[in-house]
């Protein structure tokens, strides 16, 4: 009796019907980088990309005024979208043929040079219509041998939405991370002398 009472009042209670959190992913096609003037025989270490305070979640940010983040509760990354440039990174350099290697943590230390990149701010920003999505990213690259920094620099994309939702964020931040890579890496190449 006692079990017949619990699985009718287990039918009776509220079901969850909201829609299953949709997880989406940085991806990129193609690259637009330019083949190397010549190839070297230097290893390159991509190290992981890292992300400033608010950006460093799976979450996707929006503002509708500045100063000011929220996230989509029913949307987000598979994994924080710094993560996910990692492997993104390392083929936009593998496609210039600069270099003889293009490695990623955990690589040896072997490494002649290395990139690192900060994700400064990833959000869709509500206050023009259409939405926009800002990349604000910084490139640094490294000589592993002498610890000197070669050059740094901060590049900046702004895509706008295709739609007013997270599906559309999701859009605009992968043209966001391909125009910025189309900047970034001639950047680094210019140090592979």
């Amino acid at each position: 009796m006692l079990l017949a009472t619990l699985a009718l009042s287990a039918c009776l209670l509220p079901q969850d019907k909201s829609p299953p959190r949709q997880d989406y992913l940085l991806e990129v096609t193609s690259f637009a980088s330019p083949p190397a003037r010549r190839a070297s025989d230097k290893i390159l270490l991509v190290a992981m990309p890292k992300a400033a305070p608010g950006f460093d979640s799976n979450r996707i940010a929006y503002s509708r005024e500045p100063l000011k983040l929220d996230y989509y509760n029913d949307s987000g990354w598979s994994d924080t979208p710094a993560k996910m440039l990692l492997p993104i990174l390392v083929r936009a350099f593998e496609t210039t043929g600069a270099f003889k290697a293009v490695v990623s943590p955990p690589a040896p230390g072997l490494a002649d040079l290395r990139v690192d990149v900060d994700v400064i701010r990833l959000q869709q920003e509500f206050m023009t219509q259409p939405s926009k999505v800002r990349l604000t990213a910084r490139i640094k690259v490294l000589d592993m041998k002498s610890r000197h920094v070669l050059g740094t620099q901060v590049f900046e994309a702004v895509e706008p939405a295709p739609s007013e939702n997270a599906y559309g964020a999701v859009r605009a931040t992968n043209a966001a991370v391909q125009k910025i890579l189309g900047e970034m890496v001639p950047f680094a190449l210019q140090y592979v002398g």
